[in-house]
């Protein structure tokens, strides 16, 4: 009986001792299983890699094998659930790789995604293209592992890459995803199907001559709309004038064109055209506009009469006439002086007219002079004026105009107000108009003087005319 007790009691012992060490195998985690991480490449590209002070535990690479770097493929260093993310002040555009068991892999800064949202991939799969969206300062990928949320030492290729260089070129991998035929695809992985691609011009709609011209065009995915970013365009303004800039996160490609010098054309038109060339990725696409050129014009002449006097009618033609100026470039017209003028009741002296034009911005000065008129109607009293000028000045801001005379009727000198379309009559069949300013659609006529009578008579002093065109 007491040695059936002490087989009892050892039984009852064991299983005593037996059950908390049950209990602390069931607690202990079973070791996450970590992936065999390839590098993100295509099969025997080499790449470098490096990092910097406050960079964290995370690689950036460039290509080391003489390809480009931009636009190169991205693949996925293990199989995963995909997600696609956008952090402009930052990573950019990016995808992040869930791969199991707390797993992570982050690609950042690309160009192009190349699946969709929330897709399963495989390793070795092309997920995205690099580029240098984000804040960075070049294009490069840049690259995390990281376990239930904590950044790990980066192995790939079955190699632990730590301690990391601080610069390019002084550590090399050379990637074999996808180079076994396994789930990545046998060999290289397949390139790209390149997407049509859309441009759309979205630069200024006018120029001017002598100023800078800042063109830009945005660049996005034909069906999906998607912005197309880290690709170069080329903008062409006529015929000879290029600039050339890659496309940002939103897609907008923008250069200058410094100095325009374009021909003016009857139209008064330039074209422009953007272009992209196309690449792996993307087929190639052009957009064309048609900008308008600004321009100015100007006339001025120092005088013209129509008199229908009984005897002999005063007809005198624009005198002298700088004729019509248009141009959209830096120009003078002056005609000769004309020494006098004397025409029954009318006589002048010294009448000039020219036109000056300047670009950069656009703008037109006209100015007619002389230095002494004086009209003797019949039936009116005499009308005398010197030192006379009229100025019409035109840009794309405004039009304005000035009449500098000294005047008398009748030997009165005669006060006038500095105010335009002052009027003065001379009688019940006659009147005159001291500075008449018409206002046009593009700028300003300037008349000095301007007389009417009954009967036709029609004499006109010191005419000056400007315009600018194509402001907006």
């Amino acid at each position: 009986m007491r040695k059936r007790n002490r087989l009892l009691t050892g039984l009852l012992t064991a299983l005593a001792l037996a059950v908390p060490t049950t209990a602390a195998a069931a607690d202990e985690p079973a070791p996450l299983a970590k992936p065999a991480f390839l590098a993100p490449f295509e099969c025997q590209s080499q790449w470098t890699y490096s990092t910097y002070p406050g960079h964290g535990n995370v690689l950036d690479f460039i290509r080391s094998d003489g390809r480009a770097t931009p636009g190169s493929p991205v693949l996925a260093s293990a199989a995963g659930t995909a997600t696609r993310h956008n952090q402009p002040g930052g990573g950019g555009q990016y995808i992040r790789i869930d791969h199991g068991d707390g797993w992570i892999t982050e690609y950042m800064h690309l160009a192009t995604y190349e699946i969709p949202d929330g897709a399963q991939v495989r390793q070795g799969q092309l997920i995205g293209t690099v580029g240098s969206t984000g804040n960075v300062t070049g294009p490069h990928l840049h690259y995390e592992q990281e376990l239930n949320g904590v950044h790990q030492d980066i192995e790939l290729e079955g190699k632990v890459l730590t301690p990391y260089p601080g610069e390019y070129g002084e550590k090399f991998i050379t990637s074999t995803n996808g180079c076994d035929g396994g789930p990545g695809g046998p060999g290289d992985p397949e390139p790209p199907v390149q997407k049509d691609t859309a441009l759309t011009y979205d630069g200024p709609a006018t120029l001017s001559n002598g100023s800078p011209a800042a063109l830009s065009a945005t660049l996005k995915e034909k069906e999906s709309g998607t912005p197309v970013a880290d690709r170069e365009v080329t903008l062409t303004l006529g015929a000879n004038q290029t600039c050339k800039a890659k496309t940002s996160a939103e897609g907008k490609a923008s250069c200058t064109i410094e100095k325009v010098a374009q021909p003016l054309t009857d139209t008064a038109t330039v074209p422009v055209k953007a272009a992209f060339a196309g690449d792996e990725a993307y087929k190639a696409s052009e957009a064309t506009a048609e900008l308008k050129l600004q321009y100015v014009t100007g006339r001025a002449y120092g005088l013209s009469a129509t008199v229908p006097v009984l005897v002999l009618p005063v007809v005198i033609a624009p005198t002298p006439d700088t004729g019509e100026v248009r141009t959209a470039d830096t120009k003078t017209a002056a005609p000769p002086c004309t020494q006098n003028i004397s025409a029954l009741v009318l006589t002048a002296d010294a009448l000039c007219a020219d036109v000056t034009t300047t670009t950069g911005p656009s703008g037109t000065t006209a100015k007619s002079s002389l230095a002494k008129v004086s009209l003797g109607l019949p039936g009116l009293p005499v009308v005398a004026a010197t030192g006379v000028t009229a100025t019409s000045k035109s840009t794309c801001e405004a039009s304005t105009g000035t009449t500098d005379l000294k005047l008398t009727i009748a030997g009165t000198p005669v006060t006038v107000p500095n105010i335009p379309n002052y009027s003065i009559d001379l009688g019940p069949t006659a009147k005159l108009v001291v500075n008449e300013q018409t206002e046009t659609p593009t700028g300003l006529t300037v008349n000095a003087l301007h007389i009417t009578a009954l009967g036709g008579a029609d004499v006109v002093v010191a005419s000056s005319t400007s315009g600018a065109h194509n402001c907006a």
